[in-house]
């Protein structure tokens, strides 16, 4: 996994697959979530999102921050479909040129 932000904007390449995963990307939106009310996160390549990852997002949301989901995986986002987090994550689906 490699991330990457720029203000309100944190970029994921590659799977969220573990605890270390979690605990980076956590701490970057802790960052982001100080100075930023509205985060975007972009899933490039990802196939896969852990509970704890959704579990976490959820949570933001919970305390009012706008969370916003760009995924590139067409599972993916039938999967985050699945589990009815389109409307709460503001989940859409992008292609590999809208990166």
């Amino acid at each position: 996994m490699n991330i990457s932000s720029s203000n309100n904007t944190l970029t994921i390449s590659g799977n969220i697959k573990s605890v270390s995963h979690f605990q980076i990307l956590a701490n970057e939106l802790n960052k982001m979530t100080k100075d930023f009310d509205h985060i975007s996160i972009h899933l490039l390549d990802s196939i896969s999102i852990t509970s704890s990852v959704i579990g976490y997002l959820c949570k933001l949301r919970d305390m009012g921050h706008n969370i916003e989901l760009h995924v590139t995986d067409k599972e993916l986002h039938d999967l985050l479909d699945d589990l009815n987090l389109l409307q709460i994550l503001q989940v859409q689906h992008i292609t590999a040129a809208s990166k």
